[in-house]
């Protein structure tokens, strides 16, 4: 059975520990301020098409997620596949160099059994003329090269009119507004979608002007999330104006919250945690009977 004196000595030793816990949690606390924020989405841009046209396909709608370099609509491109497949028969097509090489080497052989006989047999003007065929049919192989090479460049132009048509995602996020269906004509100046970037999410935040020689880039934060999401997040600081706002007396502050999953939804207010700057020792409580 345990004595009373020995009980009364127990509560004593939790009330004291619970003081102390309780006077560490106050010394964090002081370590650091804690300042209202907003997390926003990283971009949210406007996608519109380099070219004018009628939208043929439109795959993705609102909510759908995408990735950099993904379809998301397509243009009517008839025209242009056409366009490539006869740039590609042209830049494919060996023929005309087979021919070529074929009449050189006839060439040469000719002004080789020429070159072997004697002058008295064969005239100087013939034998001009056989080296002067030579010499052409090398300028006309050339030649011919040179056109295969323009037509895979031709190639290449055609290619690139057809993917103006084909229009991309450039980053990796989600759609927010599909605002152009299939069959509609789009202009070089309309949107057709609205994506957003959720993955870093940027926190920005104002401080007084005071504190901005204790920020630095890098520096690790937590941002806590109000309800209903809720929870607490790391981020880094990124940016640090250099410019004041006179008016306010404020500066600001960007962070990048990690956000793969797409889990942390942008728009939202927080509070973040800026450490204070470290002043001297700080006295540590230590429990009594220690």
């Amino acid at each position: 059975m345990t004595s009373r004196p020995v009980r009364h000595t127990q509560l004593l030793a939790l009330s004291l520990l619970a003081a102390w816990m309780a006077t560490s949690a106050g010394v964090a606390q002081a370590q650091e301020t804690r300042v209202d924020c907003v997390v926003e989405p990283a971009q949210k841009l406007k996608i519109g098409s380099a070219t004018l046209g009628i939208l043929k396909s439109v795959p993705v709608n609102r909510g759908t997620t995408v990735n950099a370099g993904d379809v998301i609509a397509r243009l009517d491109s008839s025209v242009e596949e056409a366009n490539v497949a006869l740039s590609r028969a042209q830049a494919e097509s060996v023929a005309t160099i087979e021919a070529q090489q074929t009449r050189v080497e006839l060439y040469k052989r000719r002004l080789d059994r020429q070159s072997q006989l004697s002058k008295g047999i064969v005239t100087q003007e013939r034998l001009d003329q056989v080296e002067a065929d030579y010499e052409i049919g090398r300028r006309d192989l050339q030649t011919e090269i040179l056109k295969r090479k323009l037509a895979g460049i031709e190639l290449m132009r055609t290619e690139a009119q057809l993917e103006l048509r084909m229009i991309r995602s450039p980053i990796r996020g989600i759609v927010t507004e599909r605002l152009m269906s299939a069959g509609e004509f789009v202009r070089q100046d309309s949107a057709i979608f609205t994506l957003v970037q959720l993955d870093p999410l940027y926190v920005e935040a104002y401080l007084p002007v005071s504190r901005w020689k204790e920020i630095s880039l890098g520096m690790a934060t937590t941002v806590e999330l109000d309800q209903p999401i809720g929870g607490t997040y790391e981020a880094k600081v990124t940016v640090v104006d250099h410019v004041f706002d006179a008016a306010s007396g404020t500066f600001g502050v960007r962070l990048e919250l990690p956000n793969p999953d797409f889990k942390l939804p942008g728009g939202q207010r927080c509070k973040v945690g800026f450490p204070l700057p470290q002043k001297g020792p700080l006295a540590t409580a230590v429990p009594f009977g220690r």
